[in-house]
C-alpha cells in the first residue's frame, strides 16, 4: 500500500536541516589589549623623546632664530612645565570625556604643535608652540596607564607595565641621538 502525500501548500514555512542553514556573521571581535597598548605607546614614546630632542637641536635654534640663552631656555622649560602641570587634567578629562577620545586629540594637537615647532619663524613662536605641544602631550600621555589599567589583568598587566617602561627608556634615550 502506497500513500501519496498532498503537496504542502506554498506559504507552509520549509523545515531547515541545521547543518543547512547559514553561519550566523561573524561578531566582530575588539582589537587585542597589546594591539591597543602597541598604539598607545607610539604616544608615549612621541611625547617622552620630544620633551628631550629639543636639546640636540638647542645649537640650531640658537643660529637660526637668533636665540639667546633666555630663550632657549623657555623651549625647553616651556614644554616641560606645560606638561608636568596638564597631566592631572588630563588624566581627569579622560575619566570624563573618555580615554579614547582625549588620546586621538592629544595625538592630533602633538602632531600639529609638533609642525608649528619646526615652521616657528621666531623664538616666541616657537616657545608658544613647545607649550601648547607639552598640553598635548598631556592630554595624551595619562590615557596610556589607564587604558594599562582598564585592559590587562595580573600577569599580563605586570607585562605591559614593563613594555611601557622601556619604552619611556628607549625614548629618552632617542629623544638624545
Amino acid at each position: 500500500m502506497v500513500t501519496e502525500l498532498a503537496p504542502r501548500p506554498a506559504s507552509a514555512p520549509r523545515r531547515v536541516h541545521p547543518a543547512e542553514r547559514p553561519a550566523p556573521p561573524a561578531a566582530s571581535t575588539p582589537a587585542p589589549p597589546w594591539a591597543a597598548l602597541a598604539v598607545v605607546l607610539v604616544g608615549v614614546f612621541m611625547a617622552v623623546a620630544d620633551f628631550f630632542i629639543v636639546n640636540v637641536a638647542l645649537p640650531s635654534i640658537s643660529s637660526s632664530l637668533g636665540a639667546g640663552s633666555a630663550g632657549l631656555e623657555l623651549v625647553v622649560a616651556g614644554y616641560g612645565v606645560a606638561y608636568a602641570t596638564g597631566l592631572v587634567t588630563g588624566g581627569r578629562l579622560g575619566d570624563a570625556l573618555g580615554r579614547r577620545g582625549l588620546f586621538l586629540g592629544g595625538i592630533a594637537g602633538f602632531t600639529v604643535t609638533s609642525a608649528a615647532c619646526g615652521l616657528a619663524p621666531s623664538t616666541a613662536t616657537l616657545v608658544a608652540a613647545r607649550v601648547l605641544q607639552g598640553l598635548a602631550a598631556a592630554a595624551m600621555v595619562p590615557q596610556v596607564l589607564a587604558t594599562i589599567q582598564s585592559s590587562f589583568s595580573g600577569s599580563d598587566r605586570q607585562r605591559a607595565l614593563g613594555v611601557y617602561g622601556a619604552t619611556l627608556g628607549a625614548a629618552t634615550v632617542a629623544g638624545q641621538l
